[in-house]
C-alpha cells in the first residue's frame, strides 16, 4: 500500500508536458505557404527582366524594376510577419520583435506603394487593375494605422490591425495557389491558352486572394478579441 501511495505522488508531482497548442497548427501551414512565396519570388533580387513572371509594359521603363521591388519587400514581409504573431516570442524576444516589426512596416510601405505604380501600368486588364489598386490601397492604410496605434501605446488596436495587415500580405499565397488550381484545372479540361494573365482564373484569383483572407481575419479579430460578439 505504501509503494503504491508513494507512486501516486511522485506521478502527481512530476512535471507534465505542455500541451500543444492549437494555434501551432495553422502557424506552421501559415509559415510553410510564406516561405514557399518567398522563395517563389527570390529570382527577382537579380532584377533581371527576363525572370519576370507577370507581362511588363513596354511604355512604362520603369515597370519591372519597380515590381521587383514589390516582389522583394513583399516576400520579406510575407517571412518575417508570421513570427511576429507568436506569443512566446514577443514576451521572450521584445527587441528582436520591435526590430522586425519595423522591418516588416517599412516592407509593407516600400512594397504597397511599388505595387500600386505596378497595378497602374499593368497589362492585366481592367478589372484585375482595379483589385490591385484596392489591394495596395489597403495595404498601405492598414500598416499606416498599425504604426500610428503603437505609436500611441494601443497595443491591442495594433495587434489588430496589424491582423489585417498580414492578411493582406498573405493575400500574395492565396492568389498563387488559387491561380495554380485554375490553371491547372484549364489545362485538364483542354481550356487553357496563352499567359495565365490573360484568363478569368487571374482576375478571380486578384479579387479573392485579398477578399478572402480579409474577411478570414475579420473573423479572427471577433473571435480572439471580441468573443462576446461572437456569440
Amino acid at each position: 500500500m505504501n509503494t503504491t501511495h508513494e507512486a501516486q505522488e511522485l506521478a502527481s508531482t512530476a512535471p507534465r508536458k505542455k500541451p500543444i497548442s492549437r494555434g501551432i497548427i495553422p502557424w506552421i501551414i501559415m509559415t510553410v505557404l510564406a516561405i514557399g512565396i518567398t522563395i517563389y519570388a527570390t529570382p527577382y533580387i537579380t532584377f533581371n527582366p527576363a525572370v519576370s513572371r507577370i507581362p511588363l509594359n513596354p511604355a512604362a521603363a520603369w515597370h519591372f524594376t519597380i515590381h521587383a521591388i514589390h516582389a522583394i519587400t513583399g516576400g520579406t514581409a510575407l517571412l518575417v510577419g508570421p513570427f511576429q504573431f507568436l506569443n512566446r516570442f514577443r514576451v521572450r524576444y521584445p527587441a528582436a520583435h520591435r526590430v522586425m516589426g519595423r522591418i516588416y512596416m517599412i516592407c509593407v510601405a516600400i512594397g504597397s506603394l511599388a505595387a500600386l505604380y505596378s497595378a497602374f501600368v499593368s497589362l492585366d486588364g481592367f478589372v484585375a487593375q482595379v483589385g490591385f489598386v484596392f489591394l495596395a490601397i489597403i495595404w498601405f492604410y492598414s500598416v499606416l494605422q498599425a504604426y500610428r496605434a503603437i505609436r500611441r501605446g494601443n497595443i491591442q488596436l495594433h495587434r489588430i490591425w496589424m491582423i489585417r495587415n498580414y492578411a493582406l500580405t498573405f493575400a500574395a499565397v492565396i492568389l498563387r495557389i488559387w491561380l495554380f488550381s485554375g490553371i491547372a484545372y484549364l489545362v485538364a479540361t483542354h481550356n487553357y491558352h496563352g499567359s495565365p494573365t490573360y484568363t478569368p482564373v487571374y482576375v478571380s484569383a486578384v479579387w479573392f486572394s485579398w477578399t478572402s483572407t480579409l474577411i478570414f481575419a475579420e473573423w479572427f479579430i471577433n473571435q480572439r478579441f471580441f468573443p462576446s460578439r461572437s456569440r
